[in-house]
């Protein structure tokens, strides 16, 4: 394992994989804008060379489309054309909330042509309070990132269920949140219009926006989408509303809507457990060649047994971590390193984001850490507390505030846990569902909006119960076997809910068959793209390679072969 490649790797990972706002980049055009503070707001979509190779609008539109007195907000727009100038735009998003799809198409643009085809224009709307479009979520406005950071740290990570004292802490530190980012929210009001289904309507806003460039009624404009995630909450809502407008929908990694709206997340994590296991299965599979952490162990159930009786340990006695010699290759790559502990909490969260990203890099990087923490020889650790990087993570913008604020608007004070024994309960009730992922689950949930006093207008809330005969096409929903955070069982509920809608499914653990390669998902994938056909019911489609053990090392035989 390369110490660099952790630096990169472990603050993504523990804050799960996303795409941020895009870097400034180096220009091949004069006249191409890097940034999409250079763009002047406007009504209509006015289309400019941006990042290269891509265009960019900086759409101005209602912040109430039926109470437009109330102001606007700009939402940044990008676009990668397709293969000829009337290209089928397909709109995607990258999941979160606080994903950037501007940043998805910037990124992420061959992935998803792997999955869907490379005829279509792919276009990125940063959803409300995301990335580059308003409003802000924002919660340190005047502060400094590292300000930040500091208290973040402390809000957004596995709660201490180690004794009610330290349990309490938590509950008080989320209080202390929803206090300070709903005086800040309060100053301009704007934050109540960053609902999922304030982004709905403005992807319905851009369609017919489209539709009328083009000489088309608007009326008739129909949605092409792609989403991820979070963004099946976003597809599934639109298609609540608008029933009678998708042209083709496939939504992967799926979430029940209603658990959402909920505001719980109950429902999200019932296969965490066996979607975390696949480590210690991948790795017993491997053989201790190719991971380390096997040993010789005679059984996958003797791995989980060590990671466990680790983890108590930990909750014992936290361990002091700091390398210097990382620490001066981290200033290199422009990383502030500091020393800190290394806590349980630590190893849950990269546990938990190795289950969700199902990736060789983080298999393997998860698979060295938890040596060093066997043998006691620490360098690699040191980098996966959040608080070590406190210095340099997230000096711009931050998604765990929009991730925040679009939850609790979507839950609209439905949750509520701003009494201890509320709150206690309910940490209970998920770390009962899921030892692995409910104490990842409750800070990224509802309790934080107990706190939290901001709601939307009447005119952005749903209560995410579809009540919807048919839809104008169907929609193909996409799931793992075993996704840790959107489970299988979400994907039929929702295909019950959308009659006519196909499912397909992917033979592995992992969150979203889009991070996944399978020659066999992405020709169901494409064809639905191509001319609305659903794979045959019960479809289920292998991975490419189910092992990232394996996969890593095939990725070493192919490049010592290619050498």
């Amino acid at each position: 394992m390369q110490p660099r490649l952790i630096f990169y790797s472990a603050a993504a990972a523990l804050m799960h994989r996303s795409f941020g706002s895009p870097l400034s980049t180096r220009q091949s055009n004069v006249t191409s804008v890097s940034s999409f503070d250079e763009l002047t707001p406007s009504a209509d979509l006015v289309w400019t060379p941006c990042f290269e190779n891509f265009t960019c609008s900086l759409l101005e539109v209602p912040l109430d489309y039926s109470n437009e007195s109330v102001g606007t907000v700009n939402l940044a727009i990008i676009k990668r054309p397709g293969d000829s100038e009337d290209a089928q735009e397909v709109l995607l998003n990258s999941g979160g909330p606080g994903g950037s799809s501007v940043g998805m198409v910037i990124s992420d643009s061959e992935a998803v042509q792997d999955k869907i085809g490379t005829q279509y224009s792919l276009v990125g709307i940063d959803p409300r309070g995301v990335a580059n479009s308003g409003p802000s979520s924002d919660c340190f406005p005047e502060y400094s990132y590292i300000t930040r950071n500091s208290f973040l740290a402390e809000i957004y990570t596995p709660v201490d269920i180690t004794s009610d004292y330290a349990l309490r802490q938590n509950h008080e530190y989320m209080r202390g949140y929803g206090k300070w980012c709903s005086s800040v929210y309060a100053v301009n009001g704007t934050a109540r219009y960053a609902s999922t289904v304030a982004t709905a309507q403005d992807m319905l806003h851009y369609i017919e926006l489209r539709a009328k460039s083009k000489g088309e009624p608007p009326e008739e404009a129909k949605l092409w989408y792609y989403g991820i995630s979070y963004g099946t909450i976003l597809g599934g809502t639109f298609a609540s509303l608008y029933p009678d407008r998708i042209g083709r929908m496939i939504i992967d990694g799926v979430m029940e809507l209603e658990d959402h709206y909920n505001g719980g997340w109950e429902k999200s994590i019932v296969d965490n457990d066996e979607a975390s296991r696949y480590f210690f299965k991948r790795c017993f599979e491997a053989g201790p060649t190719l991971c380390q952490f096997h040993q010789n162990a005679t059984s996958w159930e003797e791995l989980e047994q060590r990671y466990t009786d680790m983890l108590h340990a930990l909750m014992n006695s936290p361990i002091a971590v700091g390398d210097l010699g990382l620490a001066e290759q981290g200033v290199d790559l422009g990383v502030v390193l500091t020393p800190t502990l290394f806590k349980w909490q630590d190893l849950v969260s990269y546990m938990f984001a190795t289950a969700y990203l199902l990736s060789p890099s983080a298999f393997s990087e998860l698979d060295a850490i938890l040596m060093e923490l066997q043998t006691g020889v620490i360098q690699l650790a040191a980098v996966v507390p959040v608080r070590s990087q406190i210095a340099t993570t997230f000096p711009g913008y931050d998604q765990r505030m929009a991730r925040s604020l679009v939850n609790c608007l979507d839950a609209n004070r439905r949750f509520n846990t701003s009494e201890f024994p509320q709150y206690k309960s309910f940490v209970e009730q998920l770390h009962n569902i899921s030892v692995y992922g409910g104490l990842n689950t409750v800070y990224q949930s509802g309790p934080i909006c107990s706190h939290l006093d901001v709601a939307p207008p009447d005119s952005q809330t749903f209560d995410g119960v579809t009540r919807v005969p048919s839809t104008s096409a169907p929609i193909l929903l996409v799931s793992m076997l075993h996704d840790p955070v959107t489970p299988l069982p979400a994907a039929r509920k929702m295909q019950s809910l959308f009659p006519g809608s196909g499912l397909l499914v992917g033979n592995n653990s992992g969150h979203c068959a889009h991070f996944q390669k399978s020659e066999c998902l992405s020709t169901y994938e494409k064809q639905y793209m191509l001319d609305g056909t659903l794979p045959p019911p019960d479809t289920t489609c292998e991975v490419d390679q189910p092992n990232p053990f394996i996969a890593v090392a095939e990725q070493g035989n192919a490049t010592t072969g290619s050498s």
